[in-house]
């Protein structure tokens, strides 16, 4: 909502009944009204002293009204009516920002517009940097990453290091072109800026500091460069409790992820905590993929059915909790995979009856796809 500095719609060369009705709309949008804040601004329009630039800025929450309501379409064709009225460079700026809440190929359009005009501009770099910053982060949403990292990277450009505002703006933007770096499997450039944003992050931003160590994790794992793996998921799960991402998703995570390395290690009896405790913390959470989650249990029932010192009951417990939840993941082959391994399991150690009603289910399943 800072898009617009909305107050200044309220001049001293205004009527006290628009000025009033300008109040009551205000105060609609703050508390979040949408609906009621549209009805007093169709009320506006139909006076007859709303001018040009009033108008405009009314069209404009009009938009944003529309946004948050999910009318994306309609929010979008009063952007775009706004934008072919031929803006100046500030409300051009402004209607960029708004479009990336509605229209992600319009935002490009606009922005585009707005940075070509930036050139030679005596604007505050703030402002050029949050264009480009918006730039990147839609052309990210049409998946173009490539487009995205550049957009980023010039926008780095106008964040100043002596600056103490700008410090964590910088270590962002380090994350996330090393994050999309890793989309694009080039894993040596998105190590290195993740290193970067470890070494700014020190132990100011330790949330920062977190998700890269465990996203660079992930890419030696991608890489199989298990050597490399241990040491930063380590470090992160000692940082982990007692900060702001303790306990969360990226939390259940990070011990999922060294529960794996444990696991692609074999040393399975080394991982068994690790699951336990991941999906202790996935439990509480509020939502978790039903593929994800029933994988989890998967490998951890195979932990422990075959660690040294095995525990059979508890492993058939978990596997019987993957199943059901692979079956609500809707992917065919795998739970037919999993159907076969625990059907597999169940013979090996004489649970008949267990043995026997997944085999029912793995029939009927190949039967209603027959």
């Amino acid at each position: 909502m800072d898009i617009l500095n909305l107050e200044e719609l309220i001049t001293d060369d205004v009527s006290d009944e628009l000025k009033e009705r300008l109040i009551e709309l205000l105060e609609e949008l703050k508390e979040n009204h949408y609906p009621n804040t549209l009805t007093k601004i169709y009320g506006i329009y139909e006076m007859d002293e709303v001018n040009t630039e009033l108008t405009g800025n009314l069209k404009m929450i009009e938009a944003i009204c529309h946004t948050q309501i999910g009318e994306a379409k309609r929010a979008s064709e009063i952007i775009r009516d706004l934008y072919d009225d031929d803006p100046d460079l500030d409300m051009l700026m402004q209607l960029g920002e708004l479009a990336y809440m509605c229209d992600y190929k319009l935002a490009r359009r606009i922005m585009s517009a707005a940075v070509k005009q930036l050139d030679g501009k005596e604007i505050d770099r703030i402002r050029i940097a949050r264009c480009y910053l918006i730039l990147g982060e839609t052309e990210e949403k049409l998946d173009k990453l490539t487009r995205s990292i550049k957009y980023f990277k010039t926008g780095l450009n106008y964040f100043e290091d002596a600056d103490e505002r700008d410090r964590h703006m910088i270590s962002y933007l380090h994350f996330k072109i090393g994050m999309l770096f890793s989309a694009q499997n080039k894993e040596e450039a998105s190590v290195e800026y993740l290193n970067k944003v470890i070494d700014m992050a020190g132990d100011n931003d330790p949330d920062m500091k977190i998700r890269s160590l465990v996203s660079i994790a992930k890419t030696y794992g991608n890489m199989e460069k298990s050597d490399k793996v241990l040491p930063y998921l380590e470090e992160a799960l000692e940082l982990l409790p007692g900060s702001n991402l303790e306990n969360s998703l990226a939390h259940a995570e990070a011990l999922t992820d060294m529960a794996f390395y444990y696991f692609n290690e074999s040393k399975l009896t080394d991982a068994v905590p690790y699951y336990k405790h991941a999906i202790q913390m996935y439990s509480k959470l509020d939502y978790v993929s039903h593929r994800q989650i029933g994988m989890i249990y998967m490998q951890y029932a195979y932990c422990l059915e075959h660690k040294r010192d095995e525990n059979i009951s508890q492993a058939a417990v978990n596997y019987e909790k993957a199943i059901e939840r692979l079956e609500k993941a809707k992917d065919r082959q795998l739970l037919e995979n999993a159907l076969a391994d625990v059907i597999a399991f169940f013979n090996a150690h004489h649970y008949e009856k267990k043995k026997r009603y997944y085999e029912d289910k793995f029939v009927k399943m190949n039967n209603s796809h027959s």
